[in-house]
């Protein structure tokens, strides 16, 4: 189920939250549970609606994991034993081999396949939605029971933790240590308006920014390469700048909604975006983009390694290590291993340039970081190396400035036409294309550049902002023609 379909948000949101609020309305402890029992519900059906098979999955991936986390975190106060190290490594290979298994069994069967000129069946197996989130949160969860940070958690709260459906698919990838201190705040069972006003702006902020901004990039990108035939420079650049404004209006406007749909529900969901595309480094990109990730590779794998403690070479290693994780973990194919490598070595460049760099007029570097994220964007999007170059081919090859008619219709904004037809020259129908464009991406560039992110913004309760909201609600609504898939849904 897509938080952006009809059928989310006029039934599966509205009797979630009555029935929430309601189950919990006497403020008794017998009456808490019964609403959180009722919220896990809830979630396994968001979770299996689309699958059965999800919530058996999911199911029997709780239960073996919230055995392994009693025994990896039963020693009362003494200090940590070997036994319980072993049940920790244990739990966390367990959830390694678990999304190896279903994530990456035909990846690697396919390069066994050309090494060894095999021709090995590929495997027909259910990829469970969203289980890289999954995984990882369960892999905090061990490791965290198994260091004590986590002590005397319930079955009910690790099951809520666990399959929250606002979080579940896509994130933010939230912790136990995080999470618990929403479970057992006094005041989660009590309707707060002042949260429901802010929830509702901030998941109207994020549908917005999926439905009218992400979803006709998406257009875009996708007529791009269907246009086998011919691709000049011009939509080359555009769709690079299309792609990289898809992918964030895309996976922020998911945070978005998933943070406006926790505060409805009394809960604080951490930010997962910090305006990126203002960063003038790759390491400055990677503390504002998918900060919940960034976050989880710097406590789990960085610092357990050695972090930057220990020489200049062992730290280099250790951030390129991080990042082919972070480029294996988003998908089994060479161009996300490839990514991964390419933003590591970025940021050991940075390192090594260290002043020097820093002393590179500020726009400059901003110019150089954006340049490198976009076309990284590109490689992350092609299905293979070779499609990657043949993009640059089409980008720094052709020359010839012609901007493809069904890819400029893909930017048409209502209006345009009208009003450019009330000016004293004569315009034909490729300028007013190409003026829509230049408009759409415009806006695009001031909206990441210039707003401030939706956590930080201050959500006032008066008439201004109800009509802003309930119209850019209506907007997005009247403007979906289908439910598209969110680009993480895969991962």
């Amino acid at each position: 189920m897509q938080f952006h379909s009809l059928y989310f948000i006029i039934f599966f949101l509205p009797i979630t939250l009555l029935g929430y609020f309601l189950l919990s309305k006497g403020q008794k402890e017998q009456q808490k549970a019964v609403a959180d029992w009722f919220l896990i519900a809830v979630s396994f059906l968001f979770y299996g609606i689309t699958n059965p098979w999800y919530p058996v999955m999911l199911g029997a991936l709780i239960l073996l994991n919230w055995g392994i986390s009693r025994k990896a975190g039963e020693r009362a106060e003494a200090e940590q034993g070997k036994k319980q190290r072993r049940w920790m490594i244990l739990g966390v290979v367990l959830n390694v081999f678990f999304l190896g298994f279903f994530k990456y069994t035909n990846f690697f069967l396919e390069n066994l396949n050309a090494a060894f000129h095999k021709d090995w069946p590929m495997v027909h197996l259910i990829l469970p939605l969203g289980i890289s989130f999954i995984i990882f949160s369960q892999i905090s969860w061990i490791v965290d029971a198994w260091k004590g940070e986590v002590r005397r958690v319930s079955f009910r709260e690790y099951v809520l933790f666990s399959v929250f459906f606002p979080k579940i698919t896509q994130g933010p990838i939230t912790t136990m240590r995080e999470f618990l201190p929403q479970l057992r705040k006094k005041k989660r069972f009590v309707f707060d308006s002042e949260g429901m006003v802010t929830g509702i702006q901030m998941f109207t902020c994020g549908l917005f920014k999926k439905v009218i901004l992400a979803d006709p990039l998406g257009t875009a990108v996708t007529q791009y390469y269907s246009l086998f035939s011919y691709r000049s420079n011009v939509d080359s650049l555009i769709v690079m700048l299309a792609y990289t404004f898809q992918i964030y209006f895309d996976f922020s406007g998911y945070s978005d909604m998933a943070i406006g749909l926790a505060k409805m529900l009394g809960f604080d969901l951490p930010a997962n975006f910090d305006s990126p595309y203002r960063a003038g480094t790759v390491t400055d990109f990677w503390r504002r983009w998918h900060i919940s990730l960034t976050s989880f590779l710097r406590e789990y794998i960085y610092f357990p390694l050695g972090g930057s403690r220990k020489g200049k070479i062992r730290t280099y290693g250790n951030i390129m290590i991080v990042y082919l994780v972070s480029g294996i973990w988003h998908g089994a194919n060479w161009t996300f291993v490839l990514w991964g490598i390419f933003h590591g070595l970025a940021q050991v460049a940075e390192r090594l340039l260290g002043k020097l760099y820093r002393k590179v007029w500020l726009p400059i570097r901003w110019c150089i970081t954006f340049y490198f994220v976009s076309m990284m964007w590109m490689l992350f999007r092609s299905s293979s190396w070779e499609e990657f170059q043949r993009f640059r081919w089409h980008l720094k090859v052709d020359h010839s400035g012609y901007f493809s008619q069904d890819l400029a219709k893909c930017f048409r904004i209502p209006g345009v036409n009208l009003v450019m037809q009330h000016l004293p020259i004569q315009v034909s129908d490729a300028a007013v294309q190409a003026v829509c464009a230049a408009l759409f991406l415009g806006a695009c560039f001031v909206i990441c550049l210039c707003l401030p992110n939706n956590q930080k913004r201050k959500y006032r309760v008066n008439a201004g902002t109800l009509l802003a909201t309930a119209a850019m609600f209506l907007v997005s609504l009247l403007s979906m023609s289908g439910v598209s898939n969110f680009i993480y849904n895969d991962f």
